[in-house]
Order: C-alpha cells, then sequence, then structure tokens
C-alpha cells in the first residue's frame, strides 16, 4: 500500500470522527467525544500503521480543541485543554504503538529468521517505548481511566495489571473470556489464581524477581494458563514493568496459543506422517528397481529381505522373511514372535509365496495391532510386486522356452533335411562304383575284352572296391566319433616316414590327374601316435586337395619343426573354399556344393575326421582360404616328443609271398557262401589248405576229424555266433592253444574286445585286403612275420 494512501486513509477516518464527536457532544460530553477519535486512531493504525495513526492522533487532537473545546474555533492550551488532549494523545498513541506492533509482528512471521528477529527487537522496543509512555500516563492521568479502560478492551489480547505482590489491578474483556472469570471475582486476588498449581510456586518466585528488579526490561515467553472451570491451556505472554511516581506494576499482554499449537502438533504429526510415507515409497521403488535389475530370483530376493526393516516404524527390532518355492531368504536372527506381520501371494500358474515382518519384543499397538495401516497396506504391495516378479519371470521362462521349441523345430527340420541330402548323397557315392564294379564284372564274364581292356577293367574294379571300402570307413568313423569309441593307438613313430607313406599312396591319382605333388619333409620327427591314424589323417588332406585341384595344378606338402611342435602344411592352388564355409568345414556332412549339378563327390566326412583324429592326437588343425578360385591351405600342428634317443617302430612292408601259408590247413568259418569261396580262393593264392565250413556246429564237426593249424572265423552267424564257437574250441584239450583270427564286418571297439576276451588273437575287418590277411595268419603260426 503506498504511503500516500495510508495516509489519505487516517484524514478520511478522522472527519467522521470528528462529525460523530460534533454531533454527540450534548449527549455524551466534551470527554466522550474522545472515544470517536480513539476509534479512527485505532482503525487507521490498525489499517495503514503506526505513521496513519500518528497523523489521525494530531489531527483528532487539533479538531478537538478548535471544534469541541471552549472556546470554539481557537487553538489555545491551557491548562484544563492540555490535560484532556495529553491525556488523548498518550492513548491514540499508545492504540497507534500496538497496532503498528501487531502488523510488524504478522508480517515478520512470512520473513526469514533474521529479518524476523530484528522486527522482534524492533517491536520490542517499541512496545518497552509504549510501556514507558503508559506508565508515565497512568501516574499522570488517573482521571482517563475510563478511556484507558475501552482501550484495553478493544484489544484482541488478553491484558491483565498486577502489582508487585502478584494482585490484579485491572483486566480487559479479553481476559474475563480467556480466563472466565468476571472483574468483580478476579480483580484483588492473586495472579496465580489462573496459573496452574504445579507452576504457581515458580511463578511467583520468577515474579518477585522481576518486580523488584532495579532496572524496567520487557520479557516474553510460553506458560500454561488455567480457566475457571479448572481447564488449563497454553498462553503466549508479553510482560512489562511500569514504574509510576516510584509506584511499579507489572502489565501483561497474553495470547491464548491453543489454536497454533493445535495446528503445529498437526504440522508436525503431517511431518512425521511424511517421513513414514517417505520410508515405505523408498522401500516399495527400491524393491521395484532391483526387481527389474538382472540376477536370479533367489539373489534378487536376498537382497531385498535386508531392505524391509527400516520401512517399519521401529526398524531395530523389526525381522523380515521371504520364502517362495524353493527360496528362503532372511534377515540375520529372524525368528517368529507373537508380533507378525504377514502377506501371502500366488501367481497365476500356482506359485505361491509369503512375506513375514516381525517385531523382536513387543511395541505399543492400536486396536487393530502393534502395525501401522501403512504398514499392512506397504506389505501387501511388497507381495503384489514380488507376485508380478514371478508372473514376468514366468512369462520369460515360457518364452524362452517356446523360443527353445521352435529352434528345435527348426533345428529338427535342418536335421531331417541334412538327414535326406545326406541320405540321398549316400545312395549316390555308393551306387556309383557299385554301377561301375557290376558293369566290368558282366563285361569280364563274358570273355569278349581285349586283354588291355581287361587289365583297366581290373583297375577299375579295384579303385571302386577301394572307394567303397574308404565311404564305409569313413562312416563308421564317425560313427566311433559320436559314440566316443573311436580308439587312437599310440606308439612312438616318425612323422616323416608316415607322410611319406601317404605321399606315396597319393602319386597315382595325382599323376592321373595331372597335378603336381611336392613334398618337401623335415626327417627325424618322433611323436607318440597311432600311425594308421595319422596317415589316415594326411591322406584324407590330400584327397580333399585332389578333388578340389583342376588339372595341371599343384599340390605341395611340407613338414617341419615349429619349437616343440611339428608342422604339417598341405597347401593346393585349387578351387578354394567361399568364406561363408570356412568356419564350418570341419563339421560332419559339411560341402561347398551338395546339389545334383556339383562336380565333386564325397560325403563331406573327411575334414570333420581330420579334426577329431588330430585333435585326439593333441594337435590343432586350421585352414585358410582366400576365396573361390584362391586354393587353400590346412596346417596341422601336433606335439613332438622330447626324447629322440630311441628309434622308431618302421612298418613292414605287405609282399605278395605266394608261398607265405604253404601247406597251412586253415579252417574258415563263414555263413555267408559268397565270402566263403573268396576266403579259400585268397588262401590258396598263398599257398595254403582251406577247409570252408557255413556254421560254428560244421567247424566243431570238422575239428573232431582233422584239427586245423589256424582257425579263421567270422563273428556274426546265425544260432551260434563266432564268440560262442571260440570259447567252446578253447574248453578242448586239442583245440586250446588253437591260433584263431576273428574276421568280422562289425569294427567296434566293443567287438573287439569281445573277441579277445573270448579267445581269439586277433581281430580283422572287412574288407582286408589278401595281403594282410595271409601275413596275420603267417604272424600267428610264428612264421617270419612280425605280429
Amino acid at each position: 500500500m503506498s504511503h500516500l494512501r495510508r495516509y489519505t486513509i487516517a484524514v478520511l477516518l478522522t472527519s467522521p470522527a470528528l462529525a460523530l464527536a460534533f454531533l454527540g457532544r450534548g449527549v455524551w460530553g466534551t470527554a466522550a467525544t474522545y472515544s470517536f477519535f480513539l476509534g479512527a486512531v485505532m482503525l487507521s493504525s490498525w489499517i495503514s500503521g503506526l505513521g496513519p495513526g500518528i497523523v489521525s492522533t494530531v489531527l483528532g487532537t487539533l479538531a478537538a480543541d478548535y471544534f469541541l473545546i471552549a472556546p470554539l474555533h481557537t487553538l489555545t492550551f491551557d491548562s484544563s485543554r492540555l490535560v484532556q488532549l495529553s491525556a488523548f494523545v498518550a492513548i491514540a498513541i499508545l492504540i497507534s504503538s500496538l497496532n503498528a506492533s501487531r502488523r510488524r509482528a504478522v508480517d515478520s512471521l512470512a520473513a526469514a529468521r533474521t529479518e524476523l528477529e530484528q522486527r522482534v527487537r524492533e517491536r520490542t522496543a517499541e512496545l518497552a517505548t509504549a510501556d514507558d509512555t503508559l506508565r508515565g500516563e497512568i501516574e499522570r492521568r488517573n482521571q482517563s481511566e475510563r478511556n484507558f479502560r475501552g482501550l484495553i478492551d478493544a484489544a484482541p489480547d488478553a491484558i491483565l495489571v498486577i502489582d508487585t505482590d502478584g494482585r490484579v489491578l485491572r483486566m480487559n474483556d479479553e481476559a474475563e473470556r480467556m480466563f472466565g472469570y468476571t472483574r468483580d471475582a478476579l480483580i484483588g486476588r492473586n495472579i496465580e489464581t489462573i496459573i496452574p498449581e504445579r507452576f504457581r510456586a515458580a511463578h511467583a518466585a520468577k515474579r518477585q524477581t522481576y518486580g523488584t528488579a532495579a532496572a524496567t526490561r520487557t520479557i516474553a515467553g510460553e506458560l500454561a494458563g488455567k480457566r475457571a472451570d479448572g481447564t488449563e491451556f497454553p498462553v503466549e505472554i508479553r510482560v512489562s514493568l511500569l514504574d509510576a511516581h516510584g509506584q511499579r506494576a507489572i502489565v501483561g499482554i497474553v495470547r491464548d496459543v491453543t489454536e497454533r499449537n493445535r495446528a503445529q502438533q498437526v504440522q508436525l504429526h503431517l511431518v512425521h506422517d511424511l517421513g513414514e510415507r517417505v520410508k515405505e515409497l523408498t522401500a516399495l521403488h527400491t524393491t521395484s528397481r532391483l526387481l527389474n535389475e538382472p540376477g536370479t530370483p533367489s539373489e534378487l530376493l536376498a537382497r531385498i529381505v535386508t531392505l524391509l526393516p527400516p520401512a517399519w516404524q521401529y526398524p531395530d527390532i523389526t525381522g523380515a522373511h521371504i520364502a517362495t518355492g524353493d527360496i528362503d531368504v532372511r534377515t540375520e536372527g529372524f525368528e517368529l514372535t507373537p508380533w507378525v506381520q504377514r502377506a501371502n501371494f500366488t501367481t497365476s500358474d500356482g506359485r505361491t509365496g509369503t512375506i513375514e515382518i516381525v517385531y523382536r519384543e513387543a511395541r505399543p499397538s492400536a486396536a487393530e495391532g502393534p502395525f501401522l495401516a501403512e504398514e499392512r497396506n506397504l506389505i501387501q504391495s511388497l507381495a503384489g510386486m514380488l507376485r508380478a516378479y514371478f508372473e514376468r519371470v514366468q512369462a520369460e521362462e515360457d518364452r524362452v522356452n517356446l523360443a527353445r521349441a521352435e529352434a528345435g523345430r527348426l533345428q529338427a527340420q535342418e536335421a531331417n533335411a541334412a538327414k535326406d541330402q545326406f541320405l540321398a548323397t549316400l545312395s549316390h557315392e555308393l551306387r556309383s562304383p557299385l554301377n561301375v564294379m557290376l558293369g566290368w564284372t558282366q563285361m569280364l564274364r563274358s570273355g569278349q575284352v581285349s586283354p588291355a581292356a581287361a587289365a583297366r577293367g581290373f583297375d577299375i574294379l579295384e579303385r571302386s572296391v577301394r572307394l567303397q571300402a574308404k565311404l564305409i570307413e569313413d562312416l563308421l568313423d564317425v560313427s566311433r566319433i559320436v559314440t566316443g569309441k573311436l580308439r587312437v593307438e599310440k606308439r612312438r613313430v616318425d612323422l616323416a616316414t608316415i607322410v611319406d607313406a601317404a605321399v606315396d599312396a597319393a602319386r597315382p591319382a595325382a599323376h592321373a590327374k595331372k597335378v603336381a605333388l611336392t613334398a618337401t619333409i623335415e626327417p627325424t620327427l618322433f611323436m607318440a601316435a597311432d600311425p594308421q591314424r595319422l596317415q589316415q589323417v594326411v591322406s584324407n588332406l590330400l584327397t580333399n586337395a585332389l578333388k578340389f585341384t583342376p588339372e595341371h595344378g599343384s599340390i605341395d606338402v611340407r613338414v617341419d619343426r615349429v619349437e616343440d611342435s611339428a608342422r604339417i602344411v598341405v597347401r593346393d592352388s585349387g578351387i578354394g573354399i567361399a568364406p561363408d564355409l570356412l568356419p564350418r568345414i570341419f563339421d560332419r556332412f559339411q560341402q561347398g556344393d551338395s546339389s545334383t549339378t556339383r562336380t565333386h563327390g564325397g560325403l563331406g566326412l573327411g575334414l570333420a575326421i581330420v579334426r577329431h583324429l588330430v585333435e585326439q592326437h593333441g594337435g590343432q588343425v586350421a585352414v585358410a582360404s582366400a576365396g573361390s578360385g584362391h586354393g587353400s591351405t590346412f596346417t596341422i600342428t601336433l606335439p613332438l616328443l622330447k626324447d629322440v634317443t630311441l628309434t622308431a617302430s618302421a612298418p613292414h612292408a605287405l609282399l605278395m609271398d605266394r608261398s607265405l601259408l604253404s601247406g597251412v590247413r586253415v579252417l574258415v568259418v563263414d555263413d555267408e557262401a559268397d565270402a566263403r569261396i573268396t576266403l579259400g580262393t585268397i588262401l590258396e593264392q598263398f599257398g595254403a589248405e582251406p577247409t570252408v565250413v557255413a556254421s560254428a556246429q560244421d567247424a566243431l564237426d570238422s575239428m573232431a576229424q582233422t584239427l586245423p593249424d589256424v582257425l579263421l572265423s567270422d563273428v556274426a552267424m546265425p544260432n551260434e555266433n563266432g564268440y560262442a564257437l571260440m570259447r567252446r574250441v578253447r574248453t578242448t584239450v586239442d583245440a586250446g592253444r588253437l591260433p584263431a583270427a576273428a574276421l568280422s564286418a562289425y569294427v567296434d571297439g566293443d567287438s573287439r574286445e569281445q573277441a579277445l576276451d573270448a579267445g581269439f588273437q586277433t581281430y580283422l575287418s572287412k574288407p582286408i585286403e589278401p595281403t594282410l590277411l595271409a601275413t596275420t595268419l603267417a604272424s600267428l603260426l610264428h612264421r617270419g612275420v612280425a605280429s
């Protein structure tokens, strides 16, 4: 509010007061008319502050002297006028001061603490000034009692005046209303009457000390008041000491602060409740955050259970427990007590769970129990969150299972497609040599081919048979790899000898295809290896290189030492390997082209066998290719033996010695007629005298008549197999030491073990090279061939 407006209000309020006083002077008397001006002063100071109140006081004083006090229309200040005007001015100034103090006190509530303290000091100084003025005026102006009473009765706070002995001298209307005593009932009585009994002695002592103090000062504080009906209530009191002509009095301004304190209590309660809600919300927020973090349900619940006690009103004695399914987590020292709060949850898939909160000792409780309603809501909310979490976990598991099922379905489809493709390829690869074999067999049987053509036919038949045997052997090797039964029988070998043998075996095919095959091999590289399997590794790589290297291409084989390892490198100038095929080139059944228009045969097993055999020897195999048309390089690393002082065993050459089995009586047992005829013919080629029979019983009958020098028996036969035959042979006296060899199309390790356990000295797999068959039987008879 602007200064002009404030002072204008003071002028405007003084004008009607003058009019009313002028009109009522004949009714109430001149002295009473001052009340109208006091009203104007009170309103001016109430609305606009001290300055306008003083302006209203000055205007009222001049107006009263000029218009109301005889002689009229003159400003004459004789002693009589001076007394009346001084009393009026003093009271008006007091009213203005009090109203200004009230206004500043109200405004100071919205200011900062520093400003508040400053305003309090200012108000204290003003009240002290007002009290001094009031004390002086009381001493000098006893005749203004009625006007002063009207003034204090208009005050919004209770005002009591007591002497130094504590007797009540005066009180206003608000004091009557506040304490429930009339003036007649309280004036003259001790002020401790309106003080609760338990505080009276202390109050009296402080009052006496204050009343006898040398210096006057204003003090303020809070006390407890007591009404006439005995009820107590809080009050705020401001006390001033008046000293008029040696007579001391104490003026107390009292305000009932019941509503204010109640509001403060409500505020404190709200703040406390807000703090409790913050704890609960923090627990819910943290739980929600944790349930969205990675981790197993057990790990997450173990972290969550430690967060629960601080969210309850007595965290120091609170324990928590969460159990669901096979998960059971709890705070340290958790035990069930009579003071327990529990919430259960159940998910849509039937999973149940429980949250338990306990107090380890009793606590004050309301009618509903020791736990707050908000805490009951909190535990239910937590249960709902856990239910939602496990619903989400189950949904994720269902999604993963569905994805796995879909992946399995696709994998099964791919496997079925791969199986169909493999079976088609296998059928093609098996039927092709069979077709060649059937054709040449029929042509040779006709006797209408020239000797040169017949020789070529025999070569083709041999290659077809070997190809057929190689396909079957690869299939069997893969079967052994899958079942974990592929055995590697290691001994000390020279790698150079093995690689030389593999290269020599591949030279005819390289020459026929006009491919340059070169080899650079470092000698004396000793290692522990299965020579047959290691030669198979090199042969597979060379076969692969020959298959994919066009005419006039080149294949280079290098063997050297790299620190404690041997390195075999097979590099070709063939068609190369596409980048997308490189990562899976060593997988089973993988081929660059499996269509019906492909230019290269095979089942895609050779490289898979290579990797497995190399790894069984403790080595590694790798492939590199710059892409289609740029050839390929296969590199094998194998560990070498550190001790090279011993010489490796050298392979024995298998020579076609026609007299190797000369005069040897061989009993051949096989249920297949073609096999019996073939074996008998082979043995005759080496000078043996074979006897062929079709069953185990026929073999026993034959041995009962003539004991052979050596027994060669098939394993799989109807009625009685080769194992049973051998066990019966070993129980007879004459045949107990008979040399015996098993011959079977079963090539797994278990069949070999069973044969040896039954009494066979050696185990041969079909198909078998004639020379190998003859040398094996000769070794059993100790005819100069190493076993």
